[in-house]
């Protein structure tokens, strides 16, 4: 009986090996990696499984596992997964520029692949790590040793909220109480000179140009917002350069997410969450922000987002000032969704409404979007107020509720059902000319 080609490539494969080093304990995490490197989750060799290769976004190169831990247990938790992928991590140093990161993560990519025998990777990563992969991917000979990209939360495009300049001087016109003005003015002076990487890398490339020219504004209380806002000097050309590359999209699945915001709702209800719900929003979102509570500061940076000051032209074409309303506290939906310059720049992504609008317009393999979350919720599940676990897909409503670890296990199954529908459709190819040839 003939077997197909996939059956009898299986049949060789050797017990590959591994020879990486054990996972840091929690005492050398705490040391900066110098260059980024490569670990394994188990040391049980590889076999007939395929390389899942995880990149952590911001300051995950301190935490166990990465800090995708979560994601880690629901993947093992799963028979068919767990028997599929072998999970890999790249540790990096988040604080150094891309310039230095990109190139490393490629020697890690190349490295997987030369130990695995050449088994095209999957790569999972999320925010800033998806951005460090994204300009890895673009390289082709990187591209071709991977066989899918799932980003979550990622800014292709950047954020707004790493335009310092830009964000101050929405501080400075959005704010009239002016001990909350200082405050917020000095908390990204400081969060900005610990990460300066993010404004110099990960600003927003003014895809849309909603950058304003305005030139120098300064507040009259000490302390307060104060800068030079204009275009030349704000937008990130390397990254606009960077998204009109071409590159292989049908093989990224894209996540993006977005918190819901007093400016999402009517007239009526923004006044009562903005006004009368003040003391309670005190309470539960400023107070823990002063403590670096990781969900209450996303949202609050959800609406200092969502209240950048725009172009006009910017503001005209979106029919709302909030230009930036659907974001999940660092990257604006279609950043994350990792749409072409020219869709960013003429059609509108900033409310609920929109987003329907959007779907025929995205060029990635798969394009997700769930309602109420946060930046983190891909890789915790954190469930924001008045938000559910049961996410539904915002693009694909039939495809029902699901977790956001369930929404993530059913892409990894679909990219290896695709794999198996490939490898069957070469096996009887092969087949059939085998027989011919007999």
């Amino acid at each position: 009986m003939l077997t197909s080609s996939a059956e009898r490539f299986e049949a060789v494969q050797p017990v590959i090996q591994s020879t990486l080093p054990p996972i840091p304990s929690l005492k050398q995490l705490k040391v900066k990696p110098e260059v980024a490197a490569l670990y394994e989750y188990d040391n049980v060799p590889l076999g007939d499984r395929q390389p899942l290769l995880m990149v952590h976004g911001l300051h995950g190169e301190f935490h166990r596992n990465f800090r995708w831990t979560k994601v880690v247990k629901h993947i093992k938790g799963d028979q068919q997964l767990d028997k599929q992928f072998k999970i890999y991590f790249a540790r990096y140093s988040t604080s150094d520029k891309l310039a230095k990161t990109v190139p490393e993560l490629r020697n890690v990519i190349a490295k997987l692949y030369s130990m695995t025998n050449s088994k095209p990777i999957t790569i999972m990563a999320l925010s800033m790590g998806g951005n460090v992969a994204y300009e890895a991917f673009v390289d082709k000979d990187t591209e071709d040793k991977i066989k899918l990209f799932m980003a979550f939360g990622v800014p292709f495009h950047g954020s707004p909220l790493f335009s310092t300049s830009w964000l101050q001087y929405g501080v400075y016109k959005n704010i009239c109480f002016p001990w909350t003005r200082i405050d917020h003015s000095i908390a990204y002076r400081i969060y900005f000179k610990r990460n300066s990487v993010l404004m110099t890398d990960l600003r927003w490339d003014n895809a849309d140009t909603s950058v304003p020219e305005i030139g120098s504004y300064k507040s009259r209380l000490p302390f307060g917002p104060k800068g030079t806002l204009r275009v030349a000097d704000s937008e990130n050309r390397a990254l606009l350069e960077l998204n009109a590359r071409p590159v292989n999209k049908k093989k990224i699945i894209a996540y993006g997410g977005y918190l819901l915001n007093p400016y999402l709702m009517p007239k009526a209800q923004r006044f009562i969450e903005s006004n009368i719900m003040a003391p309670y929003t005190f309470v539960t979102l400023k107070v823990p922000c002063h403590f670096a509570a990781e969900h209450p500061v996303l949202k609050m940076l959800n609406r200092e987002i969502t209240t950048v000051v725009c172009s006009p032209s910017a503001t005209e074409k979106a029919k709302t000032k909030y230009v930036y309303g659907l974001n999940d506290g660092i990257t604006p939906l279609q950043s994350a969704l990792c749409l072409p310059n020219s869709i960013v720049s003429s059609v509108p992504l900033s409310k609920e409404a929109d987003i329907q609008a959007i779907k025929p317009l995205t060029d990635v393999r798969t394009a997700r979007v769930f309602r109420n979350i946060d930046h983190l919720t891909f890789i915790d599940g954190y469930k924001p107020l008045r938000g559910t676990h049961n996410l539904k897909d915002q693009l694909n409503p039939s495809e029902g509720p699901h977790k956001i670890f369930d929404w993530i296990a059913l892409d990894l199954k679909r990219s290896l059902e695709d794999q198996s529908k490939l490898a069957t459709g070469a096996g009887s190819k092969a087949g059939t000319t085998k027989t011919e040839t007999d």
